[in-house]
């Protein structure tokens, strides 16, 4: 692989290898779910994917997707694991392009429920801690925001997390 390429997913072909790479990491590996990691939200979900240049494949996913009044939400974030030392830092790369996809849509504010083992990822990313974890699916989670697009309110934090459901069971 000479080089990866960073970018919205263009095609049908291109967000279906993106639900694929999710499956292989949520389903069969993580075993967070039992058939499929796809909700409600995939349908309007802005879906970023990293690209192998050499084959056009599909390598690793993030997708995005907007609530309520500029409030957007970045979650599936998939990175296989021959990938994820990768020296081009894919994980870190689908992160930055999805906060510069989110403040190209105005986002106001940008959030993430993010596995307690990922949670020193975000940091070293400039995310920063909001509220107490959650558990879905039986592993605990901590929301967080992106810094540079952040609000301090914990009560509208609390409100948003209130409604909106990070993981759809079965």
């Amino acid at each position: 692989m000479n080089k990866v390429i960073f970018r919205i997913a263009k095609t049908e072909a291109e967000i279906q290898q993106c639900f694929s790479i999710r499956y292989s990491v949520f389903v069969v590996e993580q075993k967070m779910f039992k058939k499929t990691d796809q909700d409600e939200f995939d349908n309007n979900a802005i879906h970023l994917a990293a690209i192998d240049s050499d084959d056009g494949n599909v390598i690793s996913t993030v997708r995005c997707y907007k609530v309520g009044d500029n409030i957007w939400y970045g979650s599936r974030l998939a990175v296989p694991k021959e990938y994820r030392n990768h020296h081009s830092r894919i994980g870190v790369k689908l992160c930055k392009l999805a906060e510069k996809t989110v403040a190209e849509h105005g986002a106001k504010q940008f959030l993430a429920y993010i596995q307690i083992k990922n949670v020193r990822f975000f940091e070293g990313l400039r995310w920063r801690k909001i509220d107490t974890p959650i558990m879905h699916l039986g592993v605990q989670h901590q929301l967080m925001e992106a810094s540079h697009l952040g609000i301090n309110k914990k009560s509208e934090i609390s409100i948003q997390r209130k409604i909106q459901p990070v993981y759809v069971p079965d």
